[in-house]
């Protein structure tokens, strides 16, 4: 059996995140950059030398012939545009000497979008995100410019620009918003309408929390509303689909992913892992947001990596952490962000009780969503078999005298179908199925809880159900055998 610190060895970087320049023209209040040294002072930028040892490094560590991926951060990484440009080039000609390949991305506030910027990141194929919070009612006041004024003028005629060159391209795909949620902003349908006439077809929402209730962030007394504004958000995107148009790629098309992908996440994402954060000095951290962060520092570009983050992430796995492991969305979450529960709780991997409740409520509506597009005529995305190295194993189907149980980590919802019908889709985190049941399968569900036996089940259905007892017994055998299959049955 291999330790901890012989897997943690085993991973290899494929990604590191740039910090261009501290420098930053906006002062949003949310921001977790505003209490660290030097706090966007333009004078701290990442120099040549070391964007080219990020680069080497990079392709030195990662294991060969893997895709390696640049994420261009700041500050604001659009006032050095210089450095974007040398690392930009030097990467692309690094990646040709050693037959290796690079993707790009850049987040940007916007303002910066000059027609040299627009054409160097057209020209390298960027992925995009412009962080932006929706109408000027609300990005005026979440994200002012530095001096005061209005961020919203000051960026609209090159994001505009900016939109306009990548339409009708590969690149709009690689185009994306991100908006941070307050209390402020819970008119999620009004945000998406807003961005989508900007042109932007995914849009990322990130809830900002603040259990002590000292700022605009969401708190405990917020969920109903919160909640209420996902439900508004999650009825538009399931009627679009049902429509056969293709939605906006929002929140709710993300988890849709998720789901159908048939991927089990143990970790939410890279971070401390194959993904790594590089500060303009060169220090390497966990990743972008724990720049500074003394107890998250990962090495350095110039003196090489340590694995002593990587080894304190594997030594704490979702399954075993207190909260995760009582959680039945974890496996579609991943744990949640590190920094942010961090912030909200004090640990790594205790995750915010905040973001929790809103991934759980948005994940339910999402398997709700699925089995009930599942009816209609355009049908939901078929679902992909659950990873195999992420399963337990299938149960056994139960013989008779055994008393057939489901397990009690099941997490079950009733849907209404577009024809009126009841049924229950069922989520087993364990194996990571999916299964809609129909009424009677949900009644053989429900039936099975440990205290009846096989025949107990058939005369069960014999008094329910007008249908000879062999062919009930058929139908029972046949149902928990789909149960035993998708990992519904306790062993």
């Amino acid at each position: 059996m291999t330790t901890i610190s012989e897997r943690a060895l085993a991973i290899r970087p494929r990604a590191f995140t740039l910090e261009l320049t501290k420098g930053c023209n906006l002062r949003c209040g949310y921001c977790y950059y505003a209490q660290r040294e030097a706090a966007y002072a333009p004078s701290v930028t990442m120099s040549p030398e070391t964007a080219a040892r990020s680069v080497d490094l990079l392709i030195e560590q990662s294991k060969p012939g893997e895709t390696l991926h640049l994420h261009f951060f700041g500050g604001e990484p659009l006032l050095n545009l210089p450095i974007l440009e040398y690392a930009l080039e030097y990467a692309s000609k690094r990646a040709q000497e050693t037959g290796r390949r690079f993707t790009f991305e850049l987040t940007t506030n916007g303002t910066r979008f000059s027609e040299a910027a627009i054409s160097l990141l057209n020209r390298y194929e960027l992925q995009v995100g412009v962080s932006f919070d929706g109408p000027p009612e609300l990005q005026d006041v979440a994200r002012p410019l530095a001096g005061g004024g209005s961020s919203t003028a000051l960026a609209l005629p090159g994001l505009r620009q900016f939109m306009s060159s990548r339409r009708g391209t590969p690149l709009e795909e690689k185009t994306h918003a991100s908006v941070v949620l307050t209390r402020r902003s819970l008119d999620l349908s009004g945000i998406q309408a807003y961005l989508e006439g900007l042109g932007f077809r995914r849009i990322i929402f990130s809830p900002a929390t603040d259990l002590k209730g000292v700022s605009e962030g969401l708190t405990p007394n917020d969920l109903p509303a919160i909640f209420a504004a996902y439900d508004r958000l999650a009825v538009e995107h399931e009627a679009r689909r049902a429509r056969g148009e293709v939605p906006p790629d929002t929140w709710f098309g993300e988890l849709f992913e998720a789901l159908v992908s048939g991927a089990k996440k143990d970790a939410f994402c890279g971070g401390g892992r194959d993904y790594l954060g590089v500060a303009a000095d060169g220090q390497v951290y966990l990743c972008y947001r724990f720049y500074e962060d003394k107890t998250q520092h990962m090495g350095s570009v110039h003196s090489g990596l340590e694995t002593g983050v990587t080894e304190r992430l594997l030594a704490d796995p979702i399954d075993e952490r207190t909260a995760c492991g009582r959680c039945w969305a974890r496996h579609f979450c991943g744990g949640g962000c590190h920094h942010d529960n961090l912030l909200a709780t004090g640990g790594l991997g205790d995750p915010n009780p905040v973001t929790c409740e809103i991934f759980r409520h948005s994940m339910g509506r999402t398997l709700e969503m699925w089995a009930r597009l599942s009816h209609t005529a355009h049908g939901a995305a078929r679902r992909q078999p659950a990873t195999e190295n992420s399963m337990k194993p299938p149960s056994s189907p139960p013989t008779p005298g055994t008393h057939p149980k489901t397990r009690s980590t099941c997490h079950a919802r009733e849907i209404q179908n577009p024809d009126g019908r009841t049924e229950r889709v069922v989520y087993e985190p364990s194996s990571h199925e999916v299964v809609v049941l129909n009424g009677t399968a949900s009644l053989i569900f429900d039936l099975c809880d440990g205290s009846r036996t096989h025949d107990d089940l058939v005369s069960e259905l014999v008094r329910r159900y007008a249908a000879p007892r062999e062919v009930l017994a058929q139908d029972l055998a046949s149902t928990l055998s789909h149960f035993a299959a998708k990992g519904l049955l306790a062993p």
